[in-house]
């Protein structure tokens, strides 16, 4: 891709004018081209000029996925405005703080409560009304969007609350030029173009979400938006069903699908790419995928939202060849691994992860201490633990949080974690340090299974076989379900509160 685009707003309106017939957004049987989305954004701009009038205003959108998302974020774009976004899981009053500091001149949501203790102080409507006054404006406001500001590369372009697994959640202030070039760096490695269909299952309040709805119109393509993953079959059915070329999912999504046995007996003719982000995908999930679809290309990936979701890659070619690994850095992105006592590592030698190029955020709202802390002479503290092979492949081994200290010896959860979840009947697993007076902390191993006939002591003895002995959980408890963030990620530091607590 050629294109060089300096704004989010400019993905949008280029894809406008040379995609204007092609199929932007399929929705609940829908199908919006670009020319009429962005008629959509148009008529919003027009009506909302009066209550959003300087391009430095924000614009809040709080909920699930759907159309009037989509539309309510490309309006604010184009309309100049950055937009602050937050999952609409969150309880209403996290939702009222994050508002609260944020300061936006409008509201659009799907949580009737949000918009009821909001009252007269910020101006909010529901998705259902704001997608039916873009439609009674569509006759009197202009065909396509005209950008109210144009906008340079450092600018705030959104402030993303992340999910939180160790910690709760921060406002994470992305720019124009952090979101352009992944939306580029996406849509180039992935090689989409007009004929793609994305499917879209994963939250847009995110970023890994965001960047398929932004690579997907950088190439012009279609998002369509699936409906929830519960039943794993009617979800592949509906996937198929819509056509879908790329599926952008996460470990969890992927397990579960491999675990299901519904990949067999589908026409997978369409798919031809599968993504993964956000966590470490298993090498069962990934001999369990090209197996079942060897003639899909399948990407292990690594980001956080930090890095506006993406930094790493795994070529299809190499997944299996590399297959604990999580990639080679993006073009233009800088990888290095500082050991504990400062140095850069050698190949092989473990450390933290760090980042530095475009993809890096400009810091977290209101928070500059937290910020000087992380971004140190332009890199990115990940808080990720791994190494470089001499290929520089990066492997992830763990959290800097996360690590268990045992007996003095330090733990990473994710190779036991790993190990839990081959085991029959585990939908997912996680592990975390349990204080204890003698050993300073012992492993305490969380597994989610519907299973009832599911024995802790199967779980120790598979565990026993398979880990060393310093590694094997001393505690097991077994949950219907983990407590996950929206993207499938566990939420670890819940379960080091429920310790704590007893």
């Amino acid at each position: 891709m050629n294109e060089i685009f300096t704004s989010v707003a400019e993905i949008f309106t280029r894809a406008i004018e040379v995609y204007s017939k092609r199929p932007a957004l399929v929705a609940a049987g829908q199908t919006w081209s670009y020319e009429e989305l962005g008629r959509a954004v148009a008529a919003s701009m027009c009506r909302l000029k009066g209550t959003v009038p300087a391009a430095e205003s924000r614009v809040a959108i709080v909920g699930e996925n759907h159309p009037a998302y989509i539309v309510a974020y490309w309006f604010a774009q184009c309309a100049g405005c950055s937009t602050v976004e937050i999952d609409g899981n969150e309880s209403l009053e996290t939702l009222l703080g994050v508002l609260s500091a944020t300061r936006p001149r409008f509201v659009v949501t799907d949580r009737f409560d949000l918009i009821s203790a909001l009252r007269e102080n910020i101006p909010a409507e529901s998705f259902e009304e704001f997608l039916a006054k873009c439609g009674k404006s569509n006759n009197v406001c202009g065909r396509a969007p005209e950008m109210r500001a144009s906008k340079n590369g450092s600018e705030e372009a959104s402030i993303v609350y992340t999910s939180g697994t160790t910690a709760s959640a921060k406002g994470v202030v992305l720019s124009h030029g952090n979101f352009c070039f992944i939306a580029q760096a996406v849509a180039d490695y992935l090689g989409l173009d007009e004929t793609d269909r994305c499917a879209l299952i994963l939250p847009l309040c995110h970023t890994y979400g965001k960047s398929v709805l932004l690579s997907a119109a950088a190439a012009g393509a279609a998002v369509v938006i699936l409906d929830g993953f519960g039943n794993p079959k009617q979800f592949l059915s509906q996937l198929t069903a819509e056509g879908c070329t790329v599926l952008s999912a996460v470990p969890y999504h992927l397990h579960t699908l491999v675990k299901s046995g519904c990949l067999r007996g589908q026409d997978f003719s369409s798919l031809r790419i599968v993504t993964s982000s956000a966590d470490k995908l298993a090498p069962f999930a990934i001999d369990g995928l090209t197996k079942a679809l060897p003639d899909v290309r399948i990407f292990s990936m690594y980001g956080l939202t930090e890095a506006a979701t993406r930094a790493c890659y795994v070529p299809p070619e190499m997944i299996h060849a590399k297959k604990e690994s999580c990639g080679r850095p993006l073009s233009r992105v800088e990888l290095k691994i500082v050991t504990e006592d400062g140095r850069a590592a050698a190949a092989g030698e473990t450390g933290e992860v760090l980042l530095r190029g475009p993809n890096v955020m400009t810091g977290y709202f209101n928070d500059p201490d937290l910020t000087a802390e992380t971004i140190i002479g332009g890199r990115l503290k990940t808080g990720d633990i791994g190494y470089l092979d001499a290929d520089g492949f990066l492997y992830i081994v763990g959290r800097k949080k996360d690590l268990i200290k045992c007996a003095g010896e330090r733990i990473s959860p994710a190779e036991i974690e790993e190990i839990l979840k081959e085991y029959p009947g585990v939908e997912d697993a996680a592990v975390v340090g349990q204080p204890d007076s003698l050993m300073g902390e012992i492993i305490h191993a969380y597994v989610a299974s519907r299973d009832s006939s599911l024995k802790k002591t199967d779980l120790r003895e598979h565990c026993r076989a398979k880990l060393p002995r310093n590694r094997v959980p001393y505690r097991y408890t077994i949950v219907e379900c983990l407590p996950t963030t929206s993207t499938g990620k566990v939420q670890k530091y819940t379960l080091r509160e429920d310790l704590r607590h007893g």
